[in-house]
């Protein structure tokens, strides 16, 4: 599932029941973002930049955003 927004990102990392569902989830959204990277929408960008703060903040790698 592709959250639209930050709020919904945690959201739905906070339903998550194990520490294997945090990540699959967290990988499956820094996948959509890196797609979604490739678009003109600046809108889009700006949600991605702040889902990309929060997911470097839970420790995941983020480094691809740079």
């Amino acid at each position: 599932m592709v959250y639209h927004n930050l709020k919904a990102l945690i959201k739905g990392i906070r339903a998550c029941k194990t520490v294997a569902d945090e990540r699959a989830l967290i990988q499956q959204e820094s996948a959509a973002i890196r797609a979604s990277f490739r678009e003109e929408d600046s809108f889009q960008r700006y949600n991605n930049i702040a889902k990309l703060l929060y997911i470097h903040m839970l420790g995941s790698p983020a480094h691809f955003g740079q």
